[in-house]
């Protein structure tokens, strides 16, 4: 395909990627982002996991129970608050629709496909640039303290073997084995679930190297910028609106391309608001403490996800990144302490030598949010409104499937068919 003018709303990981793989395919790319740098959003301090095993979206059988269950529960991994509700009600109403199995079942499955391509798309690329993002190739252990723990999570395996899953079956014996700092906590273990063949890393990291290294090929970035509309002719969208800061002043602008990659996270359905287009991508906040283990005796070498807290601990060189818990409460962005106390609670339950050394230091908190999708399936592809094309609703799989959603939208972009069925992502189910 010749020389293509493509402006991407979004400097997140979606964006970023996207970027970096139309620009290798020779097209003239702009991103804008009203932060100051890449990967301010829902990518900055994300749990570092690439786990094409956890493909499930969040919005499983039963899940309405647990978020009224929520309600009375300050501890609960997924918490819903009331606030936000009004606001909330046609996307919660398609959440709890497509939680039957059959429609949860069907998701997991297009969402592993994806993870999986993707896995070896980001491979390979930070493979080729060299980027160093503290990545270990040590699989994902997920620990289970009961037995009913342990059947759901092999049960979800199993459902996925046929697709390519590797996993193994663990008794608690096999997971100190695995990660010898749960050695105090074995005889907790009920059992775990071991998959190889995830890694995980600093996202951020890879994120600014991603960009740095686009930027090099000849990739635009303008930063501090903010979209304000769409430019719609003729049912077509050719370009969009901009503000940014022009001696102090705010200075308007307008900017006409061929295409238009929205990757702008939780965000982007306000954009397409006033075309008619009505995107059920809404923000689940999420937390993340980072530590330093710089001064640890001993410290953890791989990533285990804790299944009864529904967190994850990923080691990031001297550092340790505790991650989890699933927020329903709008765009309130406040980092609220009872969260970030389950996570020391997670800390204390899976390393309680390290939380020993670790409980007193300042931790650095940070929540963010993830876009969530009303059916839990990404959006990649062109929108109803031509010229429109979307890249997000990842939800809690961010990095896993960024790499692999950019060459699929850069595929489609192209007239080419892409190297998976992308028809459960297709954007013209907005």
């Amino acid at each position: 395909m010749s020389a293509k003018d493509v402006l991407i709303i979004g400097a997140g990981l979606a964006g970023i990627a996207a970027a970096w793989t139309m620009r290798k395919r020779g097209w003239n790319v702009m991103v804008l982002d009203a932060a100051d740098g890449p990967a301010q959003g829902a990518s900055h301090a994300n749990a570092g996991a690439l786990t094409p095993s956890e493909p499930e979206p969040w919005n499983g059988p039963g899940v309405g129970r647990t978020l009224m269950s929520s309600l009375f529960d300050p501890q609960a991994a997924m918490k819903l608050r009331l606030a936000p509700l009004p606001g909330l009600m046609a996307w919660g109403t398609r959440f709890l629709l497509n939680s039957t199995p059959k429609r949860h079942a069907a998701a997991s499955r297009a969402n592993f496909a994806l993870a999986r391509h993707s896995l070896e798309r980001t491979r390979t690329v930070r493979d080729e640039l060299g980027v160093e993002c503290d990545q270990l190739a040590r699989g994902t252990l997920k620990v289970c303290r009961d037995q009913k723990g342990l059947t759901r999570s092999l049960q979800a395996a199993m459902a996925l073997e046929d697709a390519g899953l590797e996993f193994s079956a663990f008794t608690a014996a096999d997971a100190v084995a695995q990660e010898p700092m749960l050695a105090p906590v074995e005889r907790d273990i009920a059992g775990a679930v071991y998959f190889p063949r995830d890694e995980s890393g600093d996202a951020s990291a890879f994120a600014r190297a991603l960009a740095q290294n686009a930027q090099a090929e000849g990739v635009e970035f303008e930063w501090e910028t903010r979209v304000t509309g769409l430019r719609d002719r003729a049912g077509r969208i050719v370009g969009v609106d901009i503000v940014t800061d022009k001696d102090g002043e705010p200075y308007h602008e307008s900017i006409e391309v061929e295409a238009v990659v929205l990757a702008a996270g939780h965000s982007s359905w306000r954009l397409m608001k006033p075309h008619g287009l009505h995107l059920p991508v809404r923000p689940v906040k999420g937390y993340s403490v980072t530590l330093d283990m710089s001064r640890c005796r001993r410290r953890p070498q791989t990533p285990v996800v804790d299944d009864s807290l529904h967190a994850i601990a990923t080691p990031l060189g001297d550092r340790l990144r505790l991650a989890g818990t699933a927020e329903i409460a709008g765009e309130d962005a406040r980092i609220r302490p009872e969260r970030i106390a389950n996570l020391f609670t997670l800390l204390n339950a899976m390393y309680p030598e390290l939380h020993a050394e670790l409980k007193d230091q300042e931790p650095n908190a940070w929540a963010g949010f993830r876009p969530m999708s009303a059916d839990g399936r990404p959006f990649i592809g062109e929108t109803r409104a031509r010229g429109l094309w979307l890249a997000c609703g990842y939800g809690h799989l961010g990095w896993t499937m960024a790499m692999g959603a950019a060459d699929v939208l850069a595929d489609q972009m192209a007239g080419e068919t892409p190297a998976i069925d992308a028809a459960a992502f297709d954007a013209g189910r907005v």
